[in-house]
Protein backbone atom coordinates (compact mmCIF):
# COMPACT_ATOMS: atom_id res chain seq x y z
CA UNK A 1 0.00 0.00 0.00
CA UNK A 2 1.18 3.51 -0.82
CA UNK A 3 2.65 5.13 2.29
CA UNK A 4 0.65 8.35 1.85
CA UNK A 5 -2.59 6.42 1.42
CA UNK A 6 -1.80 4.38 4.56
CA UNK A 7 -1.23 7.52 6.67
CA UNK A 8 -4.38 9.15 5.35
CA UNK A 9 -6.42 6.03 6.13
CA UNK A 10 -5.13 5.97 9.71
CA UNK A 11 -5.99 9.64 10.19
CA UNK A 12 -9.55 9.01 9.00
CA UNK A 13 -9.98 6.03 11.34
CA UNK A 14 -8.71 8.01 14.32
CA UNK A 15 -11.04 10.87 13.46
CA UNK A 16 -14.06 8.56 13.33
CA UNK A 17 -13.17 6.92 16.66
CA UNK A 18 -12.62 10.30 18.22
CA UNK A 19 -16.07 11.47 17.13
CA UNK A 20 -17.71 8.34 18.53
CA UNK A 21 -16.05 8.77 21.91
CA UNK A 22 -16.89 12.47 22.20
CA UNK A 23 -20.04 13.06 24.29
CA UNK A 24 -23.00 14.69 22.60
CA UNK A 25 -23.13 17.42 25.21
CA UNK A 26 -20.32 18.89 27.22
CA UNK A 27 -20.74 18.58 30.97
CA UNK A 28 -20.24 21.79 32.92
CA UNK A 29 -18.94 20.88 36.40
CA UNK A 30 -20.20 24.20 37.76
CA UNK A 31 -23.84 23.37 37.01
CA UNK A 32 -26.05 21.62 39.61
CA UNK A 33 -25.94 17.82 39.45
CA UNK A 34 -23.68 18.08 36.37
CA UNK A 35 -26.65 18.29 34.02
CA UNK A 36 -25.83 18.21 30.33
CA UNK A 37 -26.76 21.21 28.20
CA UNK A 38 -29.64 20.54 25.85
CA UNK A 39 -30.63 17.27 27.53
CA UNK A 40 -33.65 16.99 29.83
CA UNK A 41 -34.63 19.94 32.04
CA UNK A 42 -31.90 22.45 32.84
CA UNK A 43 -31.62 26.20 33.51
CA UNK A 44 -30.66 26.99 29.91
CA UNK A 45 -33.66 25.17 28.43
CA UNK A 46 -36.06 26.56 31.04
CA UNK A 47 -34.72 30.13 31.03
CA UNK A 48 -37.64 32.56 31.23
CA UNK A 49 -41.02 32.87 32.94
CA UNK A 50 -43.27 29.85 33.46
CA UNK A 51 -46.90 30.71 34.22
CA UNK A 52 -49.83 28.73 35.63
CA UNK A 53 -51.96 28.19 32.52
CA UNK A 54 -54.51 26.05 34.36
CA UNK A 55 -55.34 28.82 36.82
CA UNK A 56 -55.73 31.33 33.96
CA UNK A 57 -58.03 28.89 32.18
CA UNK A 58 -60.16 28.44 35.30
CA UNK A 59 -60.46 32.23 35.69
CA UNK A 60 -61.64 32.44 32.07
CA UNK A 61 -64.08 29.60 32.62
CA UNK A 62 -65.69 31.18 35.69
CA UNK A 63 -65.17 34.81 34.67
CA UNK A 64 -63.82 35.30 38.17
CA UNK A 65 -60.53 35.05 40.08
CA UNK A 66 -62.37 34.41 43.35
CA UNK A 67 -64.39 31.53 41.92
CA UNK A 68 -61.26 30.00 40.40
CA UNK A 69 -59.64 30.07 43.84
CA UNK A 70 -62.68 28.85 45.76
CA UNK A 71 -63.93 26.17 43.34
CA UNK A 72 -60.50 24.66 42.80
CA UNK A 73 -57.35 25.89 44.54
CA UNK A 74 -54.91 28.75 44.77
CA UNK A 75 -51.56 27.58 43.35
CA UNK A 76 -48.38 27.76 45.40
CA UNK A 77 -47.06 30.32 42.90
CA UNK A 78 -48.51 31.96 39.80
CA UNK A 79 -45.15 31.94 38.02
CA UNK A 80 -41.64 30.44 38.22
CA UNK A 81 -38.65 32.27 36.75
CA UNK A 82 -35.45 30.50 35.69
CA UNK A 83 -32.16 32.28 35.11
CA UNK A 84 -29.09 30.37 33.84
CA UNK A 85 -26.96 32.87 35.77
CA UNK A 86 -28.42 31.44 39.01
CA UNK A 87 -28.81 27.78 38.04
CA UNK A 88 -29.39 26.37 41.51
CA UNK A 89 -32.46 28.49 42.34
CA UNK A 90 -35.86 29.50 41.01
CA UNK A 91 -37.85 32.70 41.62
CA UNK A 92 -41.47 32.16 42.69
CA UNK A 93 -44.11 34.86 42.14
CA UNK A 94 -47.47 35.34 43.80
CA UNK A 95 -49.86 38.31 43.79
CA UNK A 96 -48.01 40.05 46.61
CA UNK A 97 -44.38 38.90 46.66
CA UNK A 98 -41.41 37.21 45.01
CA UNK A 99 -39.16 34.73 46.76
CA UNK A 100 -36.36 32.34 45.86
CA UNK A 101 -36.16 28.58 46.44
CA UNK A 102 -33.32 26.11 45.87
CA UNK A 103 -33.94 23.77 42.94
CA UNK A 104 -32.52 20.31 42.19
CA UNK A 105 -32.60 18.68 38.75
CA UNK A 106 -32.95 14.97 38.06
CA UNK A 107 -33.50 14.50 34.36
CA UNK A 108 -36.93 16.07 33.69
CA UNK A 109 -37.92 16.35 37.35
CA UNK A 110 -37.29 19.53 39.33
CA UNK A 111 -37.48 19.54 43.11
CA UNK A 112 -38.22 22.89 44.72
CA UNK A 113 -36.55 22.28 48.05
CA UNK A 114 -38.39 23.29 51.24
CA UNK A 115 -41.23 24.98 49.37
CA UNK A 116 -43.73 24.93 52.25
CA UNK A 117 -43.35 23.69 55.82
CA UNK A 118 -40.12 22.00 54.78
CA UNK A 119 -41.87 19.97 52.08
CA UNK A 120 -40.82 20.12 48.42
CA UNK A 121 -42.87 20.84 45.32
CA UNK A 122 -42.08 18.94 42.12
CA UNK A 123 -42.18 20.18 38.55
CA UNK A 124 -42.12 17.68 35.70
CA UNK A 125 -40.79 19.08 32.40
CA UNK A 126 -42.09 17.32 29.28
CA UNK A 127 -38.93 17.40 27.18
CA UNK A 128 -40.27 14.79 24.73
CA UNK A 129 -43.74 16.28 24.31
CA UNK A 130 -45.32 19.71 24.48
CA UNK A 131 -42.36 21.17 26.40
CA UNK A 132 -44.62 22.39 29.16
CA UNK A 133 -44.42 21.54 32.86
CA UNK A 134 -46.75 19.92 35.37
CA UNK A 135 -46.57 21.01 39.00
CA UNK A 136 -47.28 18.50 41.77
CA UNK A 137 -47.89 20.21 45.09
CA UNK A 138 -48.53 17.95 48.08
CA UNK A 139 -47.48 20.44 50.76
CA UNK A 140 -51.05 20.80 52.05
CA UNK A 141 -51.66 17.04 52.30
CA UNK A 142 -53.68 16.96 49.05
CA UNK A 143 -51.99 16.74 45.68
CA UNK A 144 -52.70 19.81 43.57
CA UNK A 145 -51.79 19.59 39.90
CA UNK A 146 -51.31 22.55 37.56
CA UNK A 147 -49.98 22.93 34.04
CA UNK A 148 -47.33 25.61 33.44
CA UNK A 149 -46.14 26.98 30.10
CA UNK A 150 -43.27 29.29 29.19
CA UNK A 151 -44.56 32.80 28.58
CA UNK A 152 -43.88 34.54 25.27
CA UNK A 153 -44.79 37.96 26.71
CA UNK A 154 -41.95 40.46 26.88
CA UNK A 155 -42.49 41.40 30.52
CA UNK A 156 -39.97 42.35 33.18
CA UNK A 157 -40.94 39.69 35.72
CA UNK A 158 -42.86 36.46 36.15
CA UNK A 159 -45.95 37.95 37.78
CA UNK A 160 -46.52 40.35 34.88
CA UNK A 161 -46.11 37.44 32.45
CA UNK A 162 -48.79 35.60 34.42
CA UNK A 163 -51.24 38.54 34.50
CA UNK A 164 -50.81 39.00 30.75
CA UNK A 165 -52.16 35.47 30.23
CA UNK A 166 -54.82 35.90 32.90
CA UNK A 167 -56.09 39.15 31.31
CA UNK A 168 -56.34 37.36 27.95
CA UNK A 169 -58.46 34.58 29.41
CA UNK A 170 -60.65 36.93 31.45
CA UNK A 171 -61.30 39.91 29.14
CA UNK A 172 -60.48 38.88 25.57
CA UNK A 173 -62.98 39.77 22.86
CA UNK A 174 -64.69 43.02 21.82
CA UNK A 175 -67.21 44.80 24.07
CA UNK A 176 -69.88 47.50 23.62
CA UNK A 177 -70.93 49.88 26.36
CA UNK A 178 -74.60 49.42 27.24
CA UNK A 179 -76.86 52.32 28.22
CA UNK A 180 -74.64 55.35 27.62
CA UNK A 181 -74.94 55.72 23.88
CA UNK A 182 -71.34 54.79 23.10
CA UNK A 183 -70.80 53.21 19.69
CA UNK A 184 -67.08 52.63 20.20
CA UNK A 185 -65.63 49.15 20.34
CA UNK A 186 -64.06 48.60 23.74
CA UNK A 187 -61.33 46.09 24.43
CA UNK A 188 -59.20 45.10 27.40
CA UNK A 189 -55.78 44.14 26.11
CA UNK A 190 -53.67 41.40 27.76
CA UNK A 191 -51.08 44.06 28.60
CA UNK A 192 -53.54 45.99 30.78
CA UNK A 193 -54.76 48.71 28.39
CA UNK A 194 -58.42 49.71 27.96
CA UNK A 195 -59.14 50.77 24.40
CA UNK A 196 -62.20 52.92 23.59
CA UNK A 197 -63.35 53.87 27.11
CA UNK A 198 -63.18 57.68 27.57
CA UNK A 199 -62.80 57.69 31.36
CA UNK A 200 -59.89 55.28 31.82
CA UNK A 201 -57.18 53.61 29.70
CA UNK A 202 -55.44 51.15 32.05
CA UNK A 203 -56.62 48.33 34.31
CA UNK A 204 -55.25 45.82 36.83
CA UNK A 205 -57.11 42.72 37.99
CA UNK A 206 -56.86 41.84 41.68
CA UNK A 207 -55.38 38.37 42.11
CA UNK A 208 -54.72 38.48 45.86
CA UNK A 209 -53.82 40.61 48.85
CA UNK A 210 -55.30 43.89 50.08
CA UNK A 211 -56.98 44.73 46.75
CA UNK A 212 -59.78 42.26 47.55
CA UNK A 213 -61.49 45.10 49.41
CA UNK A 214 -64.93 43.45 49.21
CA UNK A 215 -63.79 40.13 50.63
CA UNK A 216 -65.57 37.23 48.96
CA UNK A 217 -68.50 39.34 47.75
CA UNK A 218 -67.17 40.37 44.33
CA UNK A 219 -64.01 40.40 42.22
CA UNK A 220 -62.06 43.66 42.06
CA UNK A 221 -60.39 45.50 39.18
CA UNK A 222 -58.60 48.86 39.32
CA UNK A 223 -59.06 51.39 36.50
CA UNK A 224 -56.79 54.41 36.06
CA UNK A 225 -55.54 57.00 33.57
CA UNK A 226 -51.93 56.43 32.59
CA UNK A 227 -51.34 60.11 31.74
CA UNK A 228 -52.44 61.28 35.18
CA UNK A 229 -50.57 58.52 37.00
CA UNK A 230 -51.94 55.48 38.77
CA UNK A 231 -51.89 56.90 42.30
CA UNK A 232 -53.73 60.08 41.31
CA UNK A 233 -56.43 58.56 39.10
CA UNK A 234 -56.96 54.97 40.23
CA UNK A 235 -60.38 53.71 41.29
CA UNK A 236 -61.37 50.24 42.42
CA UNK A 237 -64.47 48.63 40.94
CA UNK A 238 -66.21 45.33 41.44
CA UNK A 239 -66.77 43.24 38.30
CA UNK A 240 -69.07 40.36 37.53
CA UNK A 241 -70.01 38.36 34.43
CA UNK A 242 -73.40 36.87 33.73
CA UNK A 243 -73.71 33.11 33.41
CA UNK A 244 -72.70 33.07 29.75
CA UNK A 245 -69.69 35.36 30.23
CA UNK A 246 -71.06 37.64 27.51
CA UNK A 247 -72.21 40.54 29.71
CA UNK A 248 -69.72 42.27 32.00
CA UNK A 249 -70.99 44.53 34.80
CA UNK A 250 -68.67 46.98 36.58
CA UNK A 251 -69.84 48.28 39.97
CA UNK A 252 -68.85 51.21 42.14
CA UNK A 253 -67.59 50.25 45.59
CA UNK A 254 -69.01 51.86 48.73
CA UNK A 255 -67.83 51.69 52.30
CA UNK A 256 -69.22 48.71 54.17
CA UNK A 257 -70.70 49.91 57.47
CA UNK A 258 -72.23 46.60 58.44
CA UNK A 259 -69.06 45.33 60.08
CA UNK A 260 -69.31 42.04 58.16
CA UNK A 261 -67.30 41.03 55.12
CA UNK A 262 -64.80 43.36 53.47
CA UNK A 263 -64.17 47.05 53.99
CA UNK A 264 -66.26 47.82 50.90
CA UNK A 265 -69.41 46.40 49.37
CA UNK A 266 -71.03 46.49 45.94
CA UNK A 267 -72.63 49.83 45.06
CA UNK A 268 -74.29 51.23 41.97
CA UNK A 269 -73.62 50.05 38.43
CA UNK A 270 -70.82 52.09 36.84
CA UNK A 271 -70.54 50.39 33.42
CA UNK A 272 -72.20 47.51 31.66
CA UNK A 273 -70.58 45.89 28.65
CA UNK A 274 -71.89 43.44 26.10
CA UNK A 275 -69.36 41.11 24.50
CA UNK A 276 -70.21 41.57 20.83
CA UNK A 277 -67.32 39.50 19.49
CA UNK A 278 -66.79 36.36 21.57
CA UNK A 279 -63.49 35.60 23.17
CA UNK A 280 -61.30 33.27 21.10
CA UNK A 281 -60.91 29.68 22.18
CA UNK A 282 -58.46 29.47 25.07
CA UNK A 283 -56.85 26.57 26.88
CA UNK A 284 -58.99 24.49 29.19
CA UNK A 285 -57.74 23.54 32.66
CA UNK A 286 -56.62 20.00 33.33
CA UNK A 287 -59.58 17.84 34.35
CA UNK A 288 -57.72 16.22 37.22
CA UNK A 289 -57.07 19.08 39.63
CA UNK A 290 -56.73 17.50 43.06
CA UNK A 291 -56.34 14.13 44.66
Amino acid sequence: MNKKVFILLNVLILSVLSCKDEPKNNVDPNRPDNWQAGEFANPDVLAGYWIDLDFCARVGQYGSVLQAMNNSHLPFAFAYSFNPGNPDSVICSSATREWTLPVKYKKDTLELVGASNGRPIFLNYHSQGERDMTMYDNTSGRTQIDKFIKSKAGTKNGYLAFTTALNHHLFSGIFKLIGKGSKEDISFTPGGFIMGLPDYNRYEVCTGGDCFVAGQEIDVVTFYKAKEGKEASQKMFGYKYNGGNDTLSIYNMVENKSGEGGAYTTGSLAYKFSRTIPAPQVAQPMQKKEQ
